[in-house]
């Protein structure tokens, strides 16, 4: 073959190397790109293997063949160099089915053309072949027709629109596909310039193409880009998402969570030869915590530290996860912070159940020993002039006698915090604990809390806040059975001088019902030796008893009333009807006088038979001072809402501003009789009712008297009443 020896064997090597990528390519055919690649590899080496056939052959008819063969297969490299480009790029939308039919449709359109060449003359026949002698070498020769120029420019004009997709995509992609893109440009570019050489003539026969020589540098200069970059890894991809100096442990995983890079931190934390290792094994339990996006307790030799897992997908260019990028923040001090505020909660439930001052300073102690990392922990409380301990750690019971912690000196941090109310800390000397830190946190009006730690460890900050705030619960347990105690203390005194009041009522009103029985007896009996005016006094003695009896009953009721709970004191009165009665009572024993009622029916209020008096009072107040020359007075009742309200209206001389204020104090209408019980216990009873009183001015002249009591239909809903 002579000269011609390095051409066919560029060629077949050529085949060889596109044929090898085409087959890796198709076992890593799920990758992105990797079917585009592996077909564009395929084309690159039928075209190699063709060529260099028809430089070994001398047939005519075998050397048109594979000139075809060539010639078809060239055709389909830029459209598939486009494709792959598309692909690469993550263009997906310009690779649909019908996109392709019209990409392909002009190079099955020139092999249609080749195909039916002697119908038509625009593409070389068979007997075109010729055996053309060059450079003392001889090989078959099909002269090109006009197809051949139309190839040219499609197949240029397919390359043109690779190199800007290419352009496209390297100015947006991330600094890693910069970098393979510019490897996929120059291995394009070099096979672009061996084929535009060979068009200007740089060849050593008419059908030796530069391109198929071409193949192993393009080929294996674009396959190691892939796969130096990646189909297959994706370490490349996170380069420019991990920084190295980050103070927290950051982690590359791939899809099957094994760690494929990792920072200095985390080499640190998790040891240096961890790459490659599976995630869970390295740190277990973190696949659980990244797949349940919980936090991750690392228990180190170090001691426990706490990460919350911040976790960015990795993706490549096409928008697929090819793994994890895992930053683990230590948050040991928000976790320890929580963990504290948690146990101080639980703590905070367990003092407001505690009985004695002595059980809350044992919590108070418990807690400072568990969860302030001191040594020791003491609560003080003052008995006197001196701070007693009221509950002590172990450790200072193993180191001091009960005598020796009790502080009466002035000078002492501890007294000295419980009198000035601020926290002290000092560091003790002379004695067992010689060399610890102690902070004293005063516990107001109580005493003292402590809490010690070891020599040279000085107290942290918030080691020290969390003590105040334990001292300052401890304080409001402390102060709640304080006022529990006062509580109890005065409820007992209540209660007895409550039995004392009512047996002294009860001895009085037996007495006094005793006495004018007694008297009312010694009237009528005297009532057979009197007659004429003397009588008349024997009249008004009789009427007193009956009037002081029945007060001495009202009395008794009020009182009652007033002791009892709210169930006890209130039923439903029917108010329309007993509104109506006082209305015609009042008007017949007052001459002159005129009562008007407009009630509405069915007003049922929350009350007792004591209502009658409360009304009688306010109405017989509006009758007793009218200075009008016709007086009157109006009752009216209306349910409004909820409530019931009634007014009782006259048009007498009115009321100042002043005394509308002061008209229901208790030294007010001190000259009622037993008839009455004045306006106070009006108020009173309106109050025990969950009802309101009030005066309004009148127009033109007098007052109106409003009071309005709660409905008993409605809380009798809620089944706190029955009817009566």
């Amino acid at each position: 073959m002579g000269t011609f020896a390095w051409p066919v064997a560029g060629s077949l090597f050529g085949g060889f190397v596109a044929a090898a990528l085409a087959t890796v390519a198709w076992r890593h055919r799920g990758e992105p790109a990797a079917v585009p690649f592996g077909a564009l590899m395929a084309a690159l080496g039928v075209w190699g293997f063709s060529q260099a056939a028809l430089l070994s052959t001398r047939s005519l008819a075998a050397g048109y063949a594979l000139d075809v063969v060539a010639a078809v297969t060239s055709a389909q490299v830029p459209p598939l160099l486009l494709v792959f480009v598309l692909a690469y790029a993550g263009r997906d939308r310009w690779l649909r089915p019908r996109y392709l039919a019209a990409l392909w449709s002009v190079p099955a359109g020139f092999a249609i053309v080749r195909a039916t060449a002697a119908l038509h003359g625009l593409a070389s026949v068979p007997a075109d072949a010729t055996l053309v002698t060059v450079r003392g070498t001889t090989a078959p020769y099909v002269p090109t027709g006009p197809i051949s120029d139309a190839e040219l420019v499609y197949g240029y004009v397919m390359i043109a629109l690779a190199y800007a997709v290419l352009l496209r995509f390297a100015m947006t992609a991330r600094v890693v596909h910069r970098r393979q893109t510019a490897a996929i440009a120059v291995a394009a570019t070099v096979g672009l310039g061996a084929d535009v050489a060979t068009r200007f003539g740089l060849h050593v026969h008419p059908e030796a193409s530069l391109t198929p020589l071409s193949i192993p540098v393009v080929g294996v200069a674009i396959g190691w880009a892939l796969f130096r970059y990646d189909f297959l890894r994706v370490s490349p991809l996170a380069g420019d998402l991990l920084v190295d100096q980050l103070p927290d442990p950051v982690l590359v995983v791939d899809e099957g969570d094994r760690i494929v890079d990792h920072n200095r931190t985390a080499r640190e934390r998790f040891g240096p030869d961890i790459r490659g290792d599976p995630l869970d094994a390295t740190a277990p339990g973190l696949c659980d915590a990244l797949n349940g996006d919980e936090a991750y307790t690392d228990r180190g030799d170090g001691g426990i530290t706490y990460y919350d897992p911040q976790v960015t997908a990795i993706e490549d260019q096409h928008g697929d996860q090819r793994g994890r990028l895992v930053v683990l923040r230590d948050v040991t001090g928000q976790q320890r912070r929580q963990d504290r505020l948690e146990a101080l909660q639980s703590a905070t439930r367990e003092f407001i159940t505690a009985e004695s001052e002595r059980e809350i300073a044992q919590l108070a102690v418990s807690f400072a020993d568990r969860v302030l990392d001191g040594d020791a922990a003491a609560v003080y409380l003052a008995e006197g002039d001196e701070l007693r301990p009221a509950a002590v750690s172990e450790r200072l019971e193993r180191e001091y006698d009960a005598a020796e912690l009790v502080v009466d000196d002035p000078s002492d941090p501890v007294v000295r915090a419980y009198e000035t109310g601020t926290a002290t800390t000092e560091r003790r000397a002379g004695d067992a604990a010689a060399g610890r830190q102690r902070l004293a946190v005063p516990l107001e009006g109580h005493g003292a809390l402590t809490v010690e730690r070891g020599e040279g460890a000085a107290f942290p900050a918030e080691d020290e806040q969390f003590a105040e705030i334990l001292a300052r619960t401890t304080q409001v347990a402390l102060t709640q059975i304080e006022r529990e105690r006062e509580l109890r203390e005065s409820r007992a005194t209540v209660e007895r001088r409550s039995e004392q009041l009512e047996f002294f009522n009860g001895v009085l009103r037996h007495t006094l019902r005793n006495a004018l029985l007694v008297i009312r007896g010694r009237a009528e009996h005297l009532r057979e030796d009197v007659d004429g005016e003397s009588a008349a006094h024997l009249d008004r003695i009789v009427g007193w008893c009956d009037d002081l009896t029945e007060l001495s009953e009202k009395i008794r009721a009020i009182n009652d009333t007033v002791t009892a709970s709210e169930a006890e004191r209130l039923e439903t009165i029917a108010l329309s009807d007993r509104l109506r009665d006082r209305a015609e009572q009042v008007s017949a024993a007052r001459g002159g006088v005129t009562v008007d009622c407009d009630v509405d029916d069915g007003l049922r209020v929350l009350a007792n038979e004591l209502v009658d008096d409360v009304i009688d009072s306010v109405v017989r107040n509006a009758v007793r001072h009218n200075d009008a020359d016709s007086p009157r007075v109006e009752i009216r009742g209306r349910r409004i809402a909820d409530r019931v309200r009634i007014e009782v209206t006259d048009n007498g001389p009115g009321m100042t501003d002043e005394m509308k204020e002061t008209v229901f104090d208790r030294d007010v209408a001190t000259s009622q009789t037993a008839h009455g019980f004045g306006l106070y216990f009006v108020s009173v009873m309106m109050n025990l009712y969950g009802g309101t009183v009030w005066f309004e001015d009148n127009e033109p002249r007098g007052t109106v008297a409003v009071m309005e009591f709660r409905c008993a239909d409605r809380i009798e809903a809620k089944g706190t009443s029955e009817p009566a």
